[in-house]
Parts: structure tokens; C-alpha cells; sequence
């Protein structure tokens, strides 16, 4: 945003301070008016929108102000009290000189005291920040970017979405380009050696033959020599691109690539077993509501699932997905009550062992026995203490962490997958190279005189 400028409000030639003797004297219990100061103390602070203001229209704003408060009043009082300040660094008054604001603290500056003429204020400055306010790093003032033709201080284009532009106008956009071709000779006539011309380098720029090889299109500046065209690899042979230290390099890469892809997989999977976990625990504390008070289990029951041990431990939860415990978990979208082990039944389970706050587990079961068995079906497998500390908010946690391990793992695949794509690129360009360049070398002195191509 622009900082605010403006110009001090000047007194007119018959704006005469009242004189003291005239000043009304204030009679007891009668209120008078308080002139708000310009610049605001801990209060709302002032709209700082939209355009500058001109000296014209702030100095009548401030006039009629004054002019409405000294009529009010009555007191006599001079109609530039608010516009003695102070301001600025100097502490000095707004007396008709060019001020800006600074965009941190609202103070105002006359130019003169910070080194600013108003028209590098009014129309380059971007956002101005104070001396007291200026830190180095953060807030320091910023300037707009000023046309690219030498001389002109304007401010350039490039922040219009429209016709972006590194100058302020066509027409300086059009004289430093006759600028630049004017550096180059007219002819090659006196000069030896090499030498571009106005009309060569105006040939370049508009379009040149083609490239070798390139029969279907037209080259121009700016073309990479050696482009690779899109369908390059669908119709070219890679044995014939890529060396043996290549392929071999892209074959480990590929599987790195696909053992994280892999990886990834099971993340999900992990999110999915937290989730099925997660609302396996509120079913079971909804359900516990309805069976008496005695059994209901509260918002702070922790129903962390032993399943979920596995849960950011790759190759352990790789061995659960595949168990026939884990495939029926996947398989049907949610998480059951587990198996139970030899020898143990549900009423075993460890939520048995923790009743519910304000009864015993003899009371329950004695009081309700088909409740607590309701109870320990739901429960199964489930941590059933109150404010579990070891288990402490497990939902969010495992999954914060293994979102964490996901973006990780694709930000390794990704780094693997430019490396290929250098390689790659890399190999398809000496290819091309050799296609058009035809060079070869002959080895001397071996087995036998054999030629091999030049990269």
C-alpha cells in the first residue's frame, strides 16, 4: 500500500489569531468542546486508504474543522492548534512542507528531514517505513522499480497484470531497444574477423533457417540446440540412448522409487487403521450410555487398540496387513473386537478389569451381568483406563506423525525422480548431439582398431 503524503494546511491571508483578551472565559459547570488531536493515542487509528492528499484539499478539510470548532466553542482558539505537532524526527510542526507516513508507527515526516523530494514520495515510494521504525530485515522502506531506459525515473510496468513491463511505456520500451541495435554496426566494412551486424542479429531475433536434422520445424533464438522433442521416448529405442552405467543407475533408482511408493501405501493404511479405531472407541462410549450409569464410560476413556502398536513401525505393520487378522480388518472397513487368545474369553478382556468410575467390577457384574458382558464385547482389545497418560490424545497423535512420515517419503521419491529425469535428459541430448555431429574416434593400439562415437 502506498504511503500517505500531503502538504501542511496553510492559514489564509485573514486568518488572524484571536486575540487573548478576547478569549471567553469559561463559566463554572459549563462543558466545552475538545478539539480531537490528528494523530490518535491508543485509539481507532486513522483509515489509511486510499490517494494522497493534495495540499489544496487537506488544508480547506482542516480549515473548515477549525473553523467549525472555534464557532462552537466560542473560545477563540487558533484555527492550527491540531497542525502544531510535533512531528517527525526534527519534533516540529506541519508548516506547508511535503510529509509522508510512515506505514508502522502513522507518525508523519517532512521530506526534507529524511532526504525525500515529494516527487520520489508521491509516486516511488511503495511502503515507507521511519528511521524509529526501520529494523534492517523486515521493515525498511521499499521502492517501486523504475523504468529500464536510462534517465527515465518513472515507475515501470510490472505491476499491472494486464501489460506487464519492465518500462513505464511503449514508447521507452521502443527507443532503448533502437538504443541497443544502435551499438551494433551497420556493416561489416572496416572490420575484420566476425562481426554482427544490425541487419544479422535483427535475423536472429525475427527467425533463422533450420536445424539440421529438423526438417518439420523452424528454429529460433532462444531454442535449445539440442532440444528434446515430447515424444522423444516413444520413438527411440533406449538401448540405444542410455549406456550401461545409465540403465543400471535408472533400474536401482526405479525400485528405490517403488519400495517407497510402497511405504506410502502402508501409511495410508495406518491412517485408515486409526480412524477405524477411533470410532470404534466413540461407538463403544455412546453404547456404554445406554446400558446405566454404572457402565457408562465417559468422554475421558482412553479405548487405545492394542492393533495399534504396529502403527509407524513399517515392516511390523507390513506383517499385520498381511496376516489373516489384518486382510478381515481392510477387508471389511472396520475394526471388530479381536480374536480372543487360547485359554482367555471377552470377559477377560482389560476393559473388564477396569470398571466404569463409581462401581466395582463384583457390583457390576453381580448387579447386571448381561451389561457387563455387552460391556466387555465392546471393549475387547481396548485400554480402559480413565485419562490414560502412556496413551494420551493417540488418535492425533499417530496421525500427525504418520502424515509427517508421508510427506517425507514423496519428498524422497520426488528427489529420485529428478535424478532420473536428469539422467535422462542428459543422455538424450548427446544422442541428438552425435546423430548431427557425426564425430567418432578411432582407438589405436588395442585388440583391434575399433571406432566408437564421441559424446
Amino acid at each position: 500500500m502506498a504511503s500517505e503524503t500531503r502538504e501542511g494546511p496553510g492559514r489564509g491571508p485573514g486568518d488572524q489569531p484571536a486575540p487573548a483578551s478576547a478569549t471567553a472565559k469559561k463559566k463554572k459547570g459549563t462543558a466545552s468542546i475538545v478539539k480531537a488531536s490528528k494523530r490518535g493515542k491508543g485509539g481507532a487509528k486513522k483509515p489509511r486508504a486510499a490517494s494522497k492528499k493534495t495540499k489544496r484539499a487537506s488544508a480547506d478539510a482542516n480549515a473548515d474543522a477549525d473553523a467549525d470548532a472555534a464557532g462552537d466553542t466560542g473560545d477563540g482558539e487558533e484555527s492550527d492548534e491540531s497542525d502544531s505537532g510535533p512531528y517527525c524526527i526534527c519534533r516540529g510542526p506541519d508548516n506547508h512542507r511535503f510529509m509522508i507516513a510512515c506505514d508502522q508507527c502513522e507518525d508523519w515526516f517532512h521530506g526534507d528531514c529524511i532526504g525525500m523530494d515529494k516527487y520520489t514520495g508521491e509516486n516511488l515510494v511503495q511502503r515507507y517505513i521511519c528511521p524509529n521504525c526501520t529494523d534492517g530485515k523486515m521493515y525498511v522502506t521499499r521502492y517501486k522499480k523504475t523504468c529500464s531506459l536510462e534517465g527515465c525515473e518513472k515507475p515501470a510496468r510490472i505491476y499491472d497484470p494486464k501489460v506487464a513491463s519492465i518500462f513505464c511505456g511503449d514508447d521507452h520500451c521502443q527507443a532503448w531497444w533502437e538504443q541497443l541495435i544502435a551499438t551494433l554496426p551497420r556493416s561489416k566494412a572496416g572490420y575484420h574477423g566476425d562481426l554482427l551486424t544490425q541487419e544479422d542479429f535483427m535475423g536472429l531475433v525475427h527467425g533463422s533457417s533450420r536445424k539440421p536434422g529438423d526438417h518439420d520445424r523452424t528454429w529460433k533464438l532462444g531454442d535449445d540446440p539440442f532440444g528434446m522433442p515430447p515424444d522423444f521416448w516413444d520413438t527411440t529405442d533406449p538401448q540405444e540412448v542410455l549406456s550401461s552405467e545409465e540403465q543400471a543407475f535408472l533400474s536401482r533408482s526405479a525400485q528405490h522409487r517403488h519400495g517407497l511408493g510402497e511405504e506410502i501405501v502402508l501409511c495410508k493404511k495406518m491412517l485408515q487403521l486409526v480412524d477405524m479405531a477411533a470410532r470404534r472407541r466413540d461407538a463403544a462410549v455412546a453404547a456404554s450410555a445406554s446400558l446405566g450409569k454404572g457402565h457408562a464410560l465417559g468422554k475421558d476413556f482412553c479405548g487405545y487398540d492394542g492393533r495399534l502398536d504396529a502403527v509407524g513401525a513399517t515392516h511390523a505393520f507390513a506383517a499385520f496387513v498381511r496376516s489373516p487378522a489384518g486382510e478381515a480388518v481392510f477387508r471389511a472397513g472396520k475394526l471388530d473386537a479381536p480374536a480372543p487368545a487360547p485359554g482367555r474369553t471377552e470377559t477377560d478382556s482389560p476393559a473388564a478389569d477396569h470398571p466404569a468410575a463409581g462401581s466395582t467390577g463384583k457390583d457390576r457384574d453381580a448387579s447386571d451381568p448381561p451389561a457387563a458382558a455387552a460391556m466387555a464385547a465392546m471393549t475387547a482389545g481396548m485400554c480402559a483406563k480413565k485419562k490414560c497418560k502412556p496413551h494420551l490424545q493417540w488418535a492425533g497423535m499417530l496421525s500427525k506423525a504418520t502424515k509427517h512420515q508421508i510427506k517425507e517419503l514423496a519428498a524422497q521419491a520426488k528427489e529420485i525422480l529428478d535424478a532420473e529425469a536428469r539422467v535422462r535428459d542428459g543422455a538424450a541430448v548427446r544422442y541428438r548431439r552425435r546423430l548431427r555431429e557425426n564425430n567418432w574416434v578411432t582407438a589405436v593400439g588395442g585388440d583391434s582398431g575399433s571406432e566408437m562415437d564421441v559424446d
